[in-house]
């Protein structure tokens, strides 16, 4: 009787079977959530001229307002990756279906406003991912000094807080009619992204992924529908790239 129960017990751990190790450690790594926190402007939030009439009522209420966050969700979702995004925002709650609403976006802030708050901002909602796309309102020249000082700014939040950040830093979007100011910011922010050579950083460029006029537009500054879909795409892959 001895022998036949050694016989099992050994069985059963030369298979991996019946070990409390083997399965926690298989749930442990489907059940990771990771908290990504959606940075920008209007085009994080989604807001647009379009959406007020002429005496500047608000015709599309903050519960349908969604940008590409839904269609990242949605993306999210269908690849059974588990996320949770953060921010002391919240915009799309009454869309269905349901997706996580909360984000950082800002309309109307350029990059030198988000870096003095994004600090702060982690310090309320910590996030392991960061998805940047600003400078849409920055009319300085080219200037990235505010955008750098938002990553440094992460960065510092990182360090003080023993925390492992990445951050994806879209190359942003033109605008309907192509402004130059745009692509100078662009040309410039890649070229101090390259230079940082920073392990923690992932360039995503959005630069000429979505096309001009009414076809990826709502109006001259901001996406419609399609175009935010098809910002969503853009960061989906790359998300899927680095958590694989």
């Amino acid at each position: 009787m001895l022998k036949s129960l050694f016989i099992i017990i050994f069985f059963l751990t030369a298979c991996g079977g019946g070990g409390a190790n083997s399965s926690s450690d298989n749930s442990s790594t489907s059940s990771k959530v990771y908290t990504i926190m959606p940075l920008g402007d209007s085009i994080t939030y989604d807001d647009a001229n379009a959406y007020y009439d002429s005496n500047g009522n608000n015709l599309v209420p903050a519960g349908k307002r969604t940008a590409y966050r839904s269609f990242l969700a949605y993306d999210l979702d269908d690849a059974g990756i588990k996320y949770n995004f953060v921010g002391s925002r919240r915009a799309g709650y009454d869309i269905e279906p349901k997706f996580d609403p909360d984000n950082e976006g800002h309309p109307g802030w350029t990059s030198f406003d988000i870096s003095k708050k994004v600090y702060h901002y982690l310090e309320m909602n910590p996030a392991d991912i960061v998805l940047l796309h600003i400078g849409t309102n920055d009319r300085a020249g080219g200037r990235v000094d505010g955008t750098e000082k938002i990553i440094n700014e992460i960065e510092r939040y990182a360090k003080d807080h023993k925390k492992k950040i990445h951050i994806f830093v879209a190359l942003i979007i033109n605008r309907w009619l192509f402004d130059k100011t745009i692509e100078k910011y662009n040309k410039n922010l890649e070229a101090m992204l390259k230079k940082r050579n920073d392990p923690n950083i992932t360039i995503v460029d959005m630069r000429n992924m979505i096309s001009g006029g009414q076809h990826d537009y709502l109006e001259n500054t901001h996406p419609n529908k399609q175009g935010y879909k098809k910002i969503a795409d853009k960061w989906f892959v790359e998300l899927t790239d680095y958590l694989n």
